[in-house]
């Protein structure tokens, strides 16, 4: 009986260790990219705008200290003025069921501001001849972001 009380209790012990554990795993998250990060916060969904041009450049930067990783267009307009969008992270554009290419024809709808001295634009969505990537919903929300507000 000793033996079987033994083996109870140390089971017990090696069942809660594990449940602490559980409730002390920290998620990932957005990395930076989430909704009340300082590099969202630049995103100003009154200052939307419309341009259109074609890919000069597809990048991988990192536009903020601690953010992960993401993918950013460089679009050349008619008036060749080249123009940085920005999609999000990387992780959540390569996954999403969309080809863009050099010289594709684009038009992007997003939030310009203002990065490090230079102006960006922040993408609400790309547009090709026949396909649409959306990047933030009704609510300039980004689809990365996991947690949405109930619609009442």
């Amino acid at each position: 009986m000793k033996h079987f009380t033994a083996i109870v209790v140390l089971v017990g012990g090696l069942l809660t260790t594990g449940a602490q554990a559980q409730m002390a795993m920290r998620w990932i998250g957005t990395e930076g990219w989430g909704q009340a990060t300082p590099y969202e916060r630049l995103f100003n969904q009154f200052n939307l705008q419309v341009i259109t041009g074609s890919i000069y450049r597809i990048d991988t930067i990192t536009p903020m200290t601690g953010m992960s990783v993401g993918i950013q267009l460089i679009i050349r307009t008619a008036t060749r003025e080249e123009i940085a969008v920005h999609l999000g992270p990387a992780w959540y554009v390569r996954h999403q069921d969309m080809d863009l290419s050099l010289n594709d024809n684009v038009e992007v709808r997003g939030a310009r501001f203002s990065l490090k001295g230079k102006d960006v634009i922040a993408a609400f969505e790309v547009r090709t001849s026949d396909r649409v990537l959306l990047l933030r919903d009704e609510d300039n929300v980004p689809y990365w972001c996991g947690w949405r507000k109930r619609k009442t």
